[in-house]
């Protein structure tokens, strides 16, 4: 496995949940990382503190900006993506999420989907690959959701699922065209995460449907996307961590007591 010791790395959505997790592991690896936050926030201020206790060389650093499909024609004018066009490792953890039947999921909704899931990572793709390519080598991590690895029916997600379908063909041609370059591309499709974005009901009501009756840590999803980033050998993964959930599995297919 590579080092990626002294690596620039950026992490887009790293102030929370996943990202925040990812952040961390690649402090821990040595690279030099720039978390952007939607918001400033107490939360994101003591990450920051924890980052820079773990690598103390002060080359961690963060940055707030808010994403909306307000700011998103001029959102290449930030510092987010400034850092973007010098950096050898890239993930995209940001991605709003809206669940509604397609009746019902409005056209600003089918926008926002559209443009925060699908256009913004190809644009962070798009604004590093000059970069990697000059350096000849490259890591990009980009995150899809429940089962878009494939192609499937959704009955009240599919505007975002739709567009998270979408960025596994992302990965696919960025593997594809720039494998030669030094520079891989891999996908992360997360099944329910326990996280600090819902609620402790919902987080039951998730865990529940899972087929071991617990959510996927998302230090789990963390270290995972670490390996994917040192194993040059593998490019153009769509990998789900799900731990085999299906829409048709019920209580009876649990394997555990969660009583």
């Amino acid at each position: 496995m590579e080092s990626i010791a002294g690596k620039k790395a950026v992490v887009v959505g790293g102030s929370g949940g996943i990202g925040a997790c990812v952040a961390r592991e690649l402090v821990h690896a040595g690279a030099q990382v720039l978390v952007h936050g939607g918001h400033a926030s107490e939360k994101f201020d003591k990450l920051m503190e924890e980052l820079s206790k773990i690598n103390k060389t002060g080359n961690n650093k963060a940055v707030v900006q808010p994403i909306t499909i307000e700011n998103f024609h001029d959102i290449e004018k930030s510092g987010l993506f400034s850092a973007i066009q010098e950096c050898d490792i890239l993930c995209v953890c940001f991605g709003p999420f809206v669940q509604k039947p397609l009746d019902q999921t409005s056209a600003l909704e089918w926008k926002q989907m559209a443009l925060l899931n699908y256009a913004l990572p190809g644009i962070c793709v798009s604004t590093a690959l000059p970069y990697m390519t000059a350096k000849k080598w490259g890591r990009i991590i980009l995150m899809g959701g429940t089962r878009t690895q494939d192609i499937n029916s959704f009955s009240t997600n599919a505007a975002y699922a739709g567009a998270k379908t979408g960025v596994g063909c992302l990965v696919k041609s960025v593997a594809t065209e720039y494998a030669s370059k030094g520079i891989t591309c891999n996908g992360v499709m997360p099944g329910f995460t326990k996280t600090e974005y819902q609620s402790q009901q919902q987080l039951r009501e998730l865990a529940l449907k899972m087929p071991l009756g617990k959510l996927v840590a998302p230090e789990t999803i963390a270290r995972t996307i670490m390996f994917l980033i040192s194993t040059p050998e593998i490019n153009g993964a769509l990998l789900p961590i799900d731990c085999g959930w299906h829409p048709c599995m019920t209580g009876k297919n649990r394997l555990t007591d969660t009583k």
